[in-house]
């Protein structure tokens, strides 16, 4: 007891750490880790299971495509990304059919724009 009062006249804090809710607080941490890992353990399991019921057939947008004849090398890449840059260009600003049987266009982001606010967006009833 002296020594706390010695403490004290020193300008030292007296005050000793109540351990209870610490070790309360860290066994929570320890907790919610442990059953995360258990849940994520589990949904993995649960997933190689099923994966093994899966078909091997392709995704329908990739069983369409064409295998690609030959190397997949850009040959002058610069090229190439001002002709890529160009078409996407021309489709932002200028007036074309998507598909003319169905009656779809692109047209200018502008008049996109003058559009929508003249005729508004569509609402559901």
């Amino acid at each position: 007891m002296a020594e706390i009062h010695n403490a004290r006249e020193k300008g030292y804090e007296d005050y000793h750490l109540n351990i209870g809710p610490v070790l309360i607080a860290t066994a929570a941490i320890v907790a919610v880790a442990l059953l995360s890992f258990i849940a994520m353990w589990a949904m993995f399991h649960g997933l190689e299971q099923a994966s093994i019921y899966l078909s091997d057939d392709p995704p329908p947008m990739v069983a369409h495509q064409e295998p690609h004849r030959g190397p997949l090398i850009q040959a002058v890449p610069p090229a190439e990304l001002a002709q890529v840059r160009a078409e996407t260009q021309r489709t932002l600003t200028e007036y074309g059919w998507v598909d003319r049987d169905a009656g779809v266009v692109y047209l200018p982001i502008e008049r996109a724009i003058d559009l929508t606010v003249e005729r508004g967006l569509p609402v559901r009833e």
